[in-house]
């Protein structure tokens, strides 16, 4: 582990100046001119709080910042987080490799510090310095180009991981242009989180793992991924936990379990609904959790599969009234919609009722439980132990620990992109459910949540600086709430968040968000892949194009701008923070044939070339952290609010984020004032005025400063109740961090649906177990049953096992998995000269070492890894640990690191699964951030072959 700080790692401000000084004045010895350069080496300036506000998720790392003669020189964990609950761990020391040696990126040969404009061919690499004024204007007048001839529709900003750089992007609320949605562009949704619970992201605390009982590694590998607080997984053992991992490879998280379970590429939708099986067959599931918190009572008419609805009962009930059958009584009761506790009703899981509805008609129902049982009939452990290749008395075993064990499943990423990692996700919570681990400490799943976000994204909201104007606006929410909810008072507070988010298609300021998938189809050269057989299911019953010509006829994705993008085409590129030739499912070989050609403007805004930026038009040069003011992740994990002071200017030219994006807007106005044009009229009759832009976003030039900014944005965040009262910027300069007190609005606090308490972890769904606030699903409860129809025409109603589809080739002998790596934040530290020196420094793939043999490979021998859409030249790294068939590529190489240029992005066809097109069914429709179709990269076909 890196060095804490300080006596019992929590030393203050006064004491580390302290030191700086004790240390800069203590006397040579004559130890000789090695000790003295030695010391030198450790001396500072200054020491200031910092973080890397990236997709690092979940983040949150506090780091001492050393400088000296204006540059940083070191980096040093904080170690000052408390301890939150007596006999839990605390969350110290926070960080990893990466931030240990971030300041090195600072100064590497790849950073930009002036403005770049392309002078040869996109892609030839050549490139003058220019002015900030030239490349605003150029840019700005190429939107204003976009804009008259077809619509700020045609301007395509990138939402991408990095927070940090959200601010360069102001310019889409300023033109009404939209925001593609990250969880498409970054691909880190959950989708059967989502169709199980109305949300992806159940986050406890980190601290809260070590409370587990059982803990399986499922798709996950958190000894790579989770570095800072893996430990409590490792300390759960010490707390007499077991942890398993279930992994196709025996990988690092596996070295350190206590068992590990080989599943078979693919299956693990079957190995869930087995371990279910055993669990129902021998009546040990959590019969009351079911009943309460779950859709498995719930009567469903046997000659429709749908679920018995209100208006088919009674003229005038609602279609989304839902029935169960009181034991007791035998008489048919409607669900409460605004609760989900019991009373006195016992609801039926088992029989067989015949019901007059009021029409006359009678027909048979039966509660959604008894089908589940005769579902499992086809997941016996004899006959999924072969299919998966595990033993069946593995499945009955670890079926057992789950249903007598407070159970969490460490979930990363990985498994929704999967094509069918919606019913892996489906199966695993099914699993909890029927055992009942959610809702208490120790018990549960992950993905991603972040939270707090109201100071920055209410700031334009609130029209005045104070938070006076801040209570005043939280109040005017409250009233358009009440609106909001005049015909549904049942409604909670959390799904009254996502109908206005639906409404208004916006999220934190960032402009209108959409999902990207329509665009990719229409204009990034995805529908003929799509519609490929190969890298569709064989159960689909019509062709790509069918469905989702029906899911835009039927309109229901029309706040995502379906139908726009069958005619606007891209003109302008913008990405700040991202890398979309490396990211991008279907990579460069297709985005530059089919994309690039249209494009008339490609902005890179970055503190370094990346391949992107390579094929670019312009790169701005951003600051880096540390050069800047922000804050890490505001991540659920660990509920602090972390601090990233400036230290350091940024080199020669560079900007900051915020001044990079107030730059362009007041750009756009002069530009716009230049041409004559005052205000334009967008395709839905919206006149957007193009006059005192600036004046607008920065509250009247109030918020110009960055200091200025994140003093109003933290006191605002303490009024909204999210931090303690009275916090200020100089109170967090002292601390580092301060946990918050509450969720906000903005992000995915209220998802949570538990309360935040200073002395106890957090864990998620209290609010739905204790409290019984029923869950923002179509059913609101957690919906195992999805009677849409095209989920009961695939025969995906309940989760189930399918095989992944062809995608790369069906000839193609090896399956390509992935994940995130251990050495970088996608692509940002890859060229590292401190991280490159702890792996071999190139791009490279695991294979087994029997494949190896039979293909005459050697270990660092270049190979060329091959599917139906494209290849990459990588080297190969052998091992045993790998299975055999498997090939394992992780993320982040740069593509310019692989001879070629081309990556594993570029092997991956980029198919999306035709569920994900599903809209207009309760919680099944586009809510940012959340539902919408997402690509899928993972058991991709291919070959391997040495390259000679």
């Amino acid at each position: 582990m890196f060095e804490r700080l300080g006596a019992g790692g929590r030393a203050g401000e006064e004491e580390i100046r302290r030191t700086a000084v004790t240390t800069q004045s203590a006397p040579r010895t004559a130890l000789g001119p090695w000790a003295d350069r030695y010391r030198d080496k450790w001396k500072w300036d200054k020491v200031t709080w910092g973080s890397h506000s990236v997709d690092c998720y979940p983040g949150g790392c506090p780091w001492r910042v050393y400088t000296r003669d204006g540059k940083v020189v070191r980096e040093e964990q904080g170690g000052i987080l408390p301890t939150i609950q007596a006999g839990v761990p605390d969350m110290n020391p926070m960080g990893c490799q990466k931030g240990a040696s971030w300041c090195h990126i600072h100064y590497s040969p790849d950073r930009v510090t002036r403005p770049l404009k392309r002078v040869g061919e996109r892609g030839e690499g050549k490139w003058e310095p220019v002015s900030w004024e030239t490349a605003f204007n150029d840019i700005a007048d190429a939107m204003l180009d976009a804009v008259q001839e077809q619509g700020a529709e045609a301007i395509i900003n990138l939402m991408t991981p990095e927070p940090g750089a959200a601010p360069a992007r102001a310019f889409s609320n300023a033109l009404g242009s939209p925001t593609t949605d990250g969880n498409s562009e970054f691909q880190d949704f959950s989708p059967g989180f989502y169709i199980t619970w109305g949300k992806f992201n159940p986050v406890s605390s980190m601290d809260d793992w070590f409370l587990a009982d059982l803990t399986l590694i499922w798709h996950s590998n958190p000894v790579y991924t989770n570095i800072h607080w893996y430990h409590y997984v490792a300390e759960s053992r010490y707390n007499g936990g077991e942890v398993v991992t279930i992994a196709p490879d025996f990988s690092p998280s596996a070295i350190h379990a206590d068992y590990h379970v080989p599943v078979r590429i693919g299956t693990d939708a079957a190995l869930g609904l087995s371990m279910c099986k055993v669990i129902v067959d021998a009546g040990i599931y959590q019969k009351k959790f079911v009943q309460e918190q779950t859709d498995l009572p719930l009567l469903i008419r046997k000659d429709t599969s749908r679920f018995l609805r209100g208006n088919e009962i009674t003229d005038g009930d609602r279609e989304d009234q839902f029935f169960w059958m009181d034991a007791k009584s035998q008489v048919l009761t409607p669900a409460p919609r605004g609760t989900l506790a019991l009373s006195d009703v016992d609801p039926a899981l088992e029989g067989s009722w015949t019901i007059a509805l009021k029409d006359g008609t009678k027909v048979e129902v039966e509660p959604a439980f008894a089908r589940l049982r005769r579902r499992l009939e086809d997941y016996d452990p004899e006959k999924v132990g072969p299919l998966c290749e595990i033993h069946p008395d593995v499945i009955r075993s670890l079926a057992r620990k789950v249903a007598t064990k407070k159970t969490k499943i460490f979930i990363g990423w990985n498994s929704g992109k999967y094509y069918h990692g919606d019913l892996y996700e489906r199966a695993m919570t099914l699993l909890l459910g029927l055992t009942g681990n959610w809702g208490k400490q120790g018990t549960g799943t992950r993905s991603w949540a972040i939270s707090g976000l109201d100071g920055g994204s209410f700031m334009r909201g609130k029209g005045r600086m104070g938070q006076d104007a801040a209570r005043e606006h939280m109040n005017n929410l409250a009233k358009a709430r009440r609106f909001l909810s005049h015909d549904d008072p049942t409604l909670t507070l959390e799904m009254l968040t996502y109908r206005a988010a639906q409404m208004a298609a916006e999220l934190g300021g960032l402009g209108r968000m959409i999902p990207p998938a329509f665009l990719w189809y229409y204009q990034y050269g995805y529908k003929e892949r799509w519609n490929n057989p190969d890298n569709n299911d064989p159960s689909m019953k019509r062709t790509f194009d069918e469905y989702l010509n029906e899911a835009v006829e039927k309109g229901w994705w029309d706040a995502g701008l379906a139908k726009t993008y069958q005619n606007v085409k891209p003109r302008v590129l913008f990405e700040s923070g991202g890398n979309m030739l490396r990211r991008q499912r279907g990579g460069q070989r297709l985005l530059l044939e089919k994309l690039w050609p249209d494009l008339k403007m490609i902005v890179s805004v970055d503190f370094r070339i990346n391949t992107t930026g390579m094929y670019a038009d312009y790169i701005l040069p951003a600051a880096q952290h540390y050069e800047k003011m922000g804050n890490s992740m505001p991540s659920v994990h660990h509920l602090n609010f972390v601090l990233i002071d400036k230290a350091v200017d940024p080199p020669d030219d560079a900007m900051n984020d915020r001044d990079i994006g107030i730059g362009l807007v007041r750009a756009i106005e002069d530009r716009a004032a230049a041409r004559e044009m005052p205000e334009f009229t967008d395709r839905n009759g919206v006149v957007h005025s193009l006059k005192n832009l600036v004046k607008d976003l920065t509250m009247d030039g109030a918020l110009l400063d960055e200091e200025a900014a994140m003093e109003e944005t933290i006191k605002d965040d303490a009024a909204y109740g999210i931090l303690p009262p009275d916090t200020t910027l100089e109170v967090v300069r002292q601390k580092g961090a301060v946990r918050w007190t509450g969720w906000g609005l903005v992000g995915h606090g209220l998802g949570q649906a538990s309360t935040i308490k200073p002395d106890e972890t957090h864990n998620p769904f209290r609010w739905h177990t204790e409290d019984k606030i029923p869950y923002p699903t179509l059913t609101r409860r957690a919906q195992y049953y999805i009677d849409h129809e095209w989920f009961l025409e695939a025969g995906e109603e309940f989760p189930c096992h399918k095989e992944p589809p062809t995608h790369g080739g069906p000839k193609r002998a090896f399956k390509m998995t992935s994940g995130h790596n251990r050495w970088s934040i996608h692509s940002m530290n890859m060229t590292n000269n401190i991280i490159l020196n702890t792996h071999r420094g190139e791009p490279f793939a695991f294979i087994n070492n029997q494949d190896a043999k039979a293909k005459g490979i050697e270990n660092g021998e270049w190979v060329k890894v091959e599917s139906d859409v494209g290849s990459m030249l990588i080297t190969a790294k052998i091992s045993p640990a790998v299975r055999p068939g498997q090939v394992i590529v992780y993320n982040g190489f740069e593509p310019y690191m692989h001879k070629q240029w081309y990556s594993q992005a570029d092997v991956e066809p980029g198919h999306v699964k035709w569920l994900g097109l599903v809209g207009g069914y309760g919680h099944l429709q586009y809510r940012p951030l959340q539902w919408q179709p997402i690509p899928a990269d993972r058991a991709v076909y291919v070959d391997v072959e040495k390259v000679k």
